[in-house]
Order: C-alpha cells, then structure tokens, then sequence
C-alpha cells in the first residue's frame, strides 16, 4: 500500500457509500454515482474499497464531500496515537502544497517543520498556524511532530551534546561565560534547531549557568559536610548535598525536552512583554472564574497574541484576554531565560502560580462593567501611566473599552460607566 495515506479505511469508505451508519438525508450510492461525483472511474472506486489502490488527498477531499462527511470519516481510528504530521495533513486532505499556499509559507520552511519539526524563527504562532490550517489542536500537532523520526534523532544528539559542554564548561573556574560560540558541539545543536549559534549560545549560557549554581550549593554543601566539627551540621549538609546533586542531574536530564519546547513556542520580546502584563495582573486560567484584560488595554492588534498562549472571550461587547494554562506554564517555566535573553524587558513580579493550590498571593486591583460582576484587571504598565497622568492633572482621566463602555482611572480608583455615543476610540500601544 502507498504511504501516501497509508492509514486509508477501505471498509469505511465502502460503508459511509452504502449508507451503513444511516445518516439522515443521506442515501446510498452505486460505486458508479461515486465515481462520477469524484471524477473518477468505477473502478478506481471499487479498487479503492478492495484495497488495491490508495486514494491522493486531493480524491480523498472529493470523496468526502460527495459522501457529505468529513475526510477523517474515511480513515481507520487504528495506530492515530502513532502518527506524524504529514499523517495528520494527508488525513485531512491536504497535500504539502496545499499547506504552503494556506499559510504563505515558503515550501522549505514548511518541509523543514514537517520532516525535522523545526518552527520558523520569524513565525511565533507557526505551530497554532498549521493545527488550524490541517483542523488538529496545537497538542495533536506537538505529539505528532514528537513521533517524528528526525525529531527523536534530534533529542537523542542534543543529550548527549549538552551532556558534553556541561562537562566540559561548569567545571572550569572563574566568571561563567558559557559556552564557546565556536564550539563544534554548540554550532551543531544549533543546526539540528535551526537556529543561529549566537541565539543558542545565549540560550545555554543560561540553562547551564543554573545548573552550575546548583553545582556551586553542591560544592558548598559538601565542604560542611567534610570539614565542619559539629555531627548534626555534617548530617544535614551531606543530606543538602545529595539533593543538589539530584536536583542537577534530573535538570540536565530534561534540558534537551526543555530546549525542544522552548523552541516550538519562543516569543519575541514585544510578546513576551504583552504576557508578563497578563501574568502580573493576575489574568489567567487558574480558575473558572479567573481575572480577564480588557484586550484593548493590552494591544492594538489581538492577532498577535499567541492562541496557544492566550484566550480570547467578550463581555457585552468588550473584547477581553488572559493567559490560558499554557500560557501561565510557559511565562512560569521559561521567565528566568527570558529575563536573561531581553534583559531590559519587564519581568513577571507576582510569584509562580501554584497550579494546584491556586495560590498567587495578593490579588489584583480590578474594576467591573456596570451591571456585571465579573472583575477586569488593567494591565500594570497602563496603570500606572494613566495614574501617574491623572495625579499631574489632578482629575480622572477616562480610556475607551468598547462603544459601549469607558474606563475612568483616578489616582486611588478604577470604574468603568457607560460610554458617550461620540467618544472617540483612544489609541492603545503594544504594552
């Protein structure tokens, strides 16, 4: 059988043109109506429900709309866990090309993700891009892409490449510097990224900076444990010491994972500025009644907010945003390396998110719509612009949330009111 859709139902296929599962208003078909409905012949029909012939995604497509189900219908649900994206692509009847035309892309950035899993450095949103175009979430797309054989070969090489520099880099003394960008091992980790030795080189001066911190406590620990006359602080420092070692050993180990994930969902620094602001106000999915941002105060432009990152929902006519789980994961789990990468950037104030407990300490300041209970936090950088405006005036000054509403903002207050049918839409930047 072809690869091309090696997971092609026959059996479905003849079942879903005969009617089997007796779905409303649908009637069975002769193999011959098939055919004509597909521009096909009898017995390419027939050759396709025997299994001697596999169909092209674009006759896949035709099928489908002739059989008025979707294209997914014809494929066996056998082994889906086990597939790769051109899989997930073909399934959904599309070829490469296709893809190509729809997300206007160049073909070799779009085979360089399918065939190594390698997202392009100036397309952020790339992955939520190509779950939307093939009709999969973002998380079918990352499994899939998982599966890929050169995926697999990627992370196998990067442990053993990291395992080499942090042998070769942390022990040596003096100021860390990381490692060499001319590092054979670094250049290549680099190209099995797609990236530039420069970015990764920055990238790992970070993650193996941290590691040897632990090192250093390890080491620290360890000369108590040696030296020191008194038995209890010997017994608790050796106890200290076995779990900084652990703890290095299990973050050497996930480093590659790390990198991997880093890689598939990098922002830019002005994205990343827009997810602090979410972060630090609070506005996340931590709960079901969880903080949102009027989007307006946020950006000019929602589609720049990662969907993957970023969850979009309206009050009244209120356009409003806050981070979804993954977005919460990833400013917690990635804000020490971004903080390193954009130094001059805003950092997330608040305390990690305790994702079980809930637990972020001292809540945000927030207002309400008229007539609603729902709390709306203002992002802190707005705030505290509009504040400091509204101290040198000496009157509250007012913002537009939607045609509907207004934002008052007074040195020791937030309100929103009902907006003037004439006000004017107020200009918002990124930030």
């Amino acid at each position: 059988m072809a690869r091309g859709l090696a997971d092609f139902s026959p059996s479905e296929l003849r079942a879903h043109r005969m009617n089997v599962y007796a779905r409303p208003g649908a009637k069975p078909m002769t193999a011959e109506e098939l055919a004509q409905a597909v521009g096909a012949t009898k017995a390419q029909i027939l050759a396709y429900e025997n299994g001697h012939r596999v169909p092209d995604p674009p006759r896949l497509q035709a099928l489908a709309r002739a059989l008025q189900i979707d294209p997914w219908s014809l494929m066996s649900p056998d082994d889906r866990r086990k597939w790769m994206l051109a899989d997930f692509r073909r399934a959904s009847g599309l070829r490469a090309q296709d893809v190509v035309e729809l997300l206007g892309v160049s073909p070799k950035n779009y085979r360089r993700f399918e065939n190594l899993g390698i997202v392009p450095s100036r397309r952020p949103q790339f992955v939520d891009e190509v779950a939307s175009v093939i009709g999969v979430t973002r998380k079918a797309v990352e499994v899939a892409i998982d599966q890929t054989p050169a995926v697999q070969k990627r992370q196998a090489r990067a442990r053993e490449l990291v395992v080499a520099m942090a042998e070769r880099y942390l022990p040596r003394p003096g100021p860390w510097k990381g490692p060499a960008l001319d590092d054979p091992q670094l250049v290549e980790l680099a190209d099995a990224y797609g990236r530039p030795a420069q970015r990764l080189r920055r990238v790992l001066a970070y993650e193996l900076g941290e590691l040897r911190q632990g090192q250093v406590r390890a080491m620290r620990e360890r000369v108590v444990a040696h030296y020191d006359t008194d038995r209890g602080r010997q017994y608790n420092a050796h106890n200290a010491m076995d779990r900084w070692n652990d703890v290095f050993e299990s973050s050497l180990a996930r480093l590659p994972q790390r990198l991997e994930r880093f890689h598939r969902s990098a922002q830019p620094s002005d994205i990343w500025q827009l997810l602090v602001d979410l972060y630090n106000v609070d506005a996340t999915a931590r709960a079901e009644n969880g903080t949102w941002t009027p989007t307006i105060l946020l950006c000019r432009n929602p589609k720049v907010l990662p969907p993957f990152l970023v969850a979009h929902h309206a009050l009244d006519d209120v356009a409003l945003c806050r981070l979804t789980v993954p977005g919460v994961n990833h400013v917690a789990t990635f804000r020490g390396l971004y903080a390193f990468l954009y130094p001059g950037a805003r950092r997330p104030l608040r305390p990690a998110v305790n994702m079980r407990t809930r637990n972020t300490g001292t809540g945000p300041e927030t207002f309400t719509l008229p007539n609603r209970t729902e709390r709306l936090a203002v992002p802190q950088p707005l705030l505290e612009n509009l504040r400091a405006a509204a101290a040198n005036s000496k009157t509250p000054l007012s913002r537009q949330l939607s045609p509907s509403y207004d934002l008052t903002v007074s040195v020791n207050s937030l309100s929103s009111t009902a907006a003037e049918p004439d006000t004017d839409l107020a200009d918002n930047t990124l930030g």
